[in-house]
């Protein structure tokens, strides 16, 4: 990074930074609707080479993305040609409208190891990512649940995606060897152990990018807040996660709508399976953990409707391996990708067999990653 970043600035950096990846083990389309939620970070990251210039720019370049982008530090409103660049923009714009003194013209060079739209959240990362940085050379004085919020404000305020608190959240308070246990009602935590006696995280990229804002993301954080005004009629609560599953026979009464029961069907369910997933992670009872992650995803293909044949199809061949505990779909959904919990021993074999057969059924090939965890935000 640092001869690019000369060559583009004849200077040399004077920090860089990485902020990783997440992936959510279980609790999935729950974040906004007031659930619990269990991801950890991952060993793919984000990085960012810093330096000041005189000239009150943002000079943005990545080196994934063509061209570079040039603001002045006075002009940050929101542009969709900004493309990828509106996330750091947007922490700049929206940490300058809360006051804080961000007050030097910047150029950043950013590098990513994590796929695009892949649902590991690379947006999270970049948007977490530039809050730390910009916490670190301005001295902000932010701890890192300030930085995961302020990101959560700008994807929600600047970037226009109505996104719970998990991505940021996971990602900004993330520790090596731990998931985050987060109620994304009140934004309480603590750490699970995330080391898995003889078994493995495998991440299943089906290479099928899609475009979170662009996607039915939107319209399903809808349909949720739609569903829960009807509900709120009868029921105390404030969130659909709150609601008890022995109840949903008569909140199916209540909604007479069948799309909108299955979306709060999909939704109070897998509160029930985060919770049950954490016991049977706390008792090293992995089978249990698989069968609750298939269960999740067949709910996220059948109630939240927010699968896909690539996603279906990968975590499907992933099941059928006798060294497979389970599979389902991470992320937003749509394309991305899928995580598996495999048996550390035979974890090659499941890849080569995940790999062989997914070109097979589409004729290109995906990507299979063996992860580790990792801390938070860092300086290089």
């Amino acid at each position: 990074m640092n001869k690019k970043f000369l060559s583009l600035w004849v200077v040399d950096p004077i920090k860089t930074y990485a902020a990783p990846a997440r992936v959510n083990l279980i609790g999935e389309h729950i974040d906004y609707n007031g659930g619990h939620v269990l991801p950890c970070a991952i060993s793919l990251y984000i990085k960012a080479a810093v330096s000041f210039n005189e000239e009150k720019k943002i000079n943005l370049v990545s080196e994934d993305m063509k061209g570079q982008i040039s603001v002045d530090l006075s002009n940050t409103q929101y542009d969709k040609s900004y493309s990828w660049a509106s996330y750091p923009i947007g922490v700049i714009h929206i940490l300058r409208e809360m006051g804080y003194k961000v007050d030097k013209g910047l150029n950043m060079l950013f590098s990513s190891e994590i796929p695009l739209g892949s649902g590991l959240s690379s947006s999270a990362a970049i948007l977490v990512l530039t809050t730390y940085v910009l916490n670190d050379l301005f001295d902000l004085g932010l701890s890192n649940l300030e930085i995961a919020k302020i990101a959560i404000k700008v994807e929600r305020e600047y970037c226009g995606l109505s996104c719970g608190i998990m991505d940021q959240s996971a990602i900004a308070l993330a520790q090596k060897d731990k998931c985050l246990y987060l109620d994304c009602a009140s934004f309480e935590y603590e750490y699970k152990n995330a080391v898995l006696e003889k078994t493995k995280i495998m991440i299943l990229n089906t290479k099928y990018e899609r475009k979170l804002t662009d996607s039915k993301y939107n319209e399903r954080v809808s349909e949720c807040q739609k569903a829960l005004s009807i509900i709120k009629t009868k029921y105390g609560v404030d969130n659909l996660c709150e609601l008890d599953p022995k109840d949903l026979p008569d909140i199916g009464i209540l909604l007479n709508d069948d799309l909108l029961y299955k979306r709060v069907k999909h939704c109070v369910r897998e509160e029930a399976r985060v919770k049950a997933f954490v016991t049977a992670l706390d008792e090293k009872d992995y089978s249990l953990c698989g069968k609750i992650l298939n269960e999740s995803h067949f709910s996220l293909r059948d109630d939240y409707e927010v699968s896909g044949t690539n996603l279906d199809v990968i975590t499907e061949i992933a099941r059928n391996n006798p060294y497979v505990y389970g599979a389902r779909m991470t992320g937003a959904g749509f394309g991305g990708c899928a995580v598996a919990l495999v048996d550390e021993e035979h974890a090659y074999q499941v890849k080569d067999e995940v790999l062989t057969k997914y070109k097979e059924r589409f004729g290109y090939d995906a990507e299979v990653y063996l992860i580790d965890t990792s801390d938070g935000p860092k300086v290089l």
